[in-house]
């Protein structure tokens, strides 16, 4: 298993909707999943089971979000 500790504070796209959410609280809420060695965070369950469905839709989205904050 890899570590998902990430930062405090640390902030993760919502692919769904766009929204930029706190990691640790969408930890505690249980609003995230591991796919491909990658966490996704989530606003909310809605998102979390539409990303779900259809997660090839939404990767990408992620993707290019996380590349652009390493710059």
């Amino acid at each position: 298993m890899r570590d998902t500790s990430g930062p405090p504070g640390a902030k993760m796209l919502d692919p769904v909707c766009g929204m930029i959410v706190d990691l640790a609280d969408s930890r505690d809420h249980g609003l995230t999943l591991e796919m491909d060695d990658r966490e996704y965070a989530f606003c909310g369950p809605g998102c979390m089971k539409s990303f779900a469905k259809a997660p090839h839709q939404f990767r990408a989205k992620v993707d290019a979000w996380v590349a652009a904050q390493k710059h």
